[in-house]
């Protein structure tokens, strides 16, 4: 049995559903938030390699580098892997039981730790969000080709996002890297 379909929406439905002012402008969803698109995402894991295999033997991706981030406390490593369409997974795995990374799995699970949301001004963004309540467990991290800030993680998502730009730098920087993982120490954050 097939639905009957509506007879159609009015001009101001359709217009507010897209974005459209009643002149035919559009206008962000959330002004002084632009986000571009997902740069990446970051996924904690409990075993990197078996991760590694079905990411690069299942899934087609390749394996663009492997880090192990040392902190004071405790480590992580990490596998960073690319589509051919250029889609980027970042995998991550705590190298001890106290680590950011275990942490994570240990409360959340394993799955989905950050979602890289990229914008043309990191600080104006941050401010942004801050203004909107939403707290940030690092600093903005510049490096070369690189600028980035990360949100405390949300208690009922278990996820944090990570708010970046690039100038030129396609991959990730070491030094940004551990800065992130350091300042996550420091705060005891996750």
């Amino acid at each position: 049995m097939q639905r009957s379909q509506p007879a159609a929406q009015s001009a101001s439905s359709t217009q507010a559903a897209q974005g459209e002012t009643a002149h035919g402008e559009t206008t962000p969803v959330a002004p002084g938030l632009d986000y571009r698109a997902i740069d990446h995402i970051a996924l904690a894991v409990v075993d990197l390699e078996a991760a590694v295999q079905l990411f690069t033997h299942v899934l087609g991706f390749r394996l663009m580098a492997r880090r192990h981030i040392q902190g004071r406390k405790t480590g992580m490593r990490s596998a960073e892997l690319e589509s051919g369409g250029g889609l980027k997974f970042v995998l991550c795995q705590g190298t001890e039981p106290e680590s950011q990374v275990s942490r994570l799995v240990s409360e959340f699970g394993p799955g989905v730790a950050h979602i890289a949301l990229e914008v043309d001004d990191v600080a104006q963004t941050v401010d942004e969000l801050r203004r909107r309540g939403m707290g940030f467990d690092t600093s903005v991290i510049e490096g070369p080709g690189l600028t980035q800030s990360f949100t405390s993680r949300d208690r009922n998502t278990g996820l944090s996002f990570e708010i970046i730009k690039r100038n030129g730098e396609h991959g990730f920087v070491d030094d940004n890297i551990q800065s992130l993982f350091d300042q996550l120490e420091k705060s005891d954050a996750y």
